[in-house]
């Protein structure tokens, strides 16, 4: 789920972790200042809608995310929407 980022003036810096699956963000949501960033959510991954499949109409609809429930691998995870 995360890949290890290198920063600094001489790439030794390596506590910053970039995550290499989809995240689920809500709409207010903001980065924070790259030099606080821990875990990099690259704009590509962020979802802020999900496609949802109504079982009795069988149709499927793109709506947008009102929250993430408890992620049972890690709260980590749970934190970061993925």
């Amino acid at each position: 789920v995360f890949k290890v980022v290198k920063t600094g003036k001489r790439q030794k810096k390596a506590w910053k972790r970039m995550v290499t699956k989809v995240t689920y963000v809500g709409e207010g949501f903001t980065r924070l200042p790259p030099k606080f960033e821990r875990f990099i959510r690259p704009m590509g991954l962020r979802f802020k809608k999900a496609h949802v499949t109504h079982p009795e109409l069988r149709a499927t609809f793109c709506l947008p995310m009102i929250g993430v429930k408890k992620n049972p691998n890690s709260p980590t995870y749970t934190s970061l929407g993925v």
